[in-house]
């Protein structure tokens, strides 16, 4: 008996996997047949009677398509500008859908990308560049890469969110005052009488469109 794995593209669900599996199964010599759906294998035990192409062409027939095993390169690539699981999740959208890219993982608390792509499909500057087309900025890839560098880099964009987030308090508070003091009829709050919403509207809303945009745009991420 023989065993081998093979990788299978164009599955979309269990159903594909269950399909793949029973038309393998049918092949006269096949004495097991198995699919995993989430790595895309097919894992086969057959007779020696039976070639492996046939049970390639039984599958394409169906309409998947057995990828051929290819000498792949592993590379992990920094990625700045994430602010949370979603964006993670789409820098891997963005690179599962090159083609000769077989694996990509990103980690939103290390802010790195792992990725496992044929050097002779695909080049690593391709990775890069869908990095940044999905809005985020990918750095060099460096064999000398180290922790402290990684502490030092996300330290730095911590200390750039927060003079954002106090510039944008700065902006904030005014506005909150404003846009809250003539509302609160049991208190009296000091309020000038030339910003007072009933009788000047166009003023109180013009004041509160020019406090709002800087805070829009110094704080943004969060």
């Amino acid at each position: 008996m023989k065993n081998q794995v093979l990788s299978i593209r164009g599955m979309t669900c269990a159903a594909c996997a269950q399909r793949v599996e029973k038309t393998v199964r049918k092949l006269e010599g096949v004495k097991e047949a198995s699919v995993n759906l989430a790595s895309e294998k097919l894992f086969v035990e057959y007779d020696e009677s039976l070639r492996l192409t046939a049970i390639k062409e039984a599958v394409t027939k169906i309409g998947y398509q057995v990828a051929e095993r290819t000498e792949s390169s592993n590379i992990i690539i920094p990625v700045q500008g994430m602010t949370c699981a979603a964006c993670a999740q789409r820098v891997e959208k963005a690179l599962a859908k090159i083609e000769g890219v077989s694996g990509a993982s990103v980690n939103f608390a290390t802010e790195k990308a792992a990725v496992s792509y044929d050097p002779r499909r695909v080049r690593a500057s391709a990775l890069r560049e869908a990095i940044e087309k999905a809005g985020y900025k990918a750095l060099e890839a460096s064999k000398t890469n180290t922790v402290d560098e990684d502490r030092e880099r996300k330290q730095k964009e911590i200390r750039t969110l927060w003079r954002k987030f106090t510039l944008s308090a700065v902006f904030s508070l005014p506005l909150l005052y404003i846009a809250m003091a003539p509302m609160i009829r049991w208190v009296r709050l000091p309020f000038p009488g030339w910003l007072d919403p009933m009788g000047y509207p166009l003023v109180y809303a013009l004041l509160e469109l020019l406090l709002v945009i800087p805070v829009v745009c110094v704080g943004y991420r969060f």
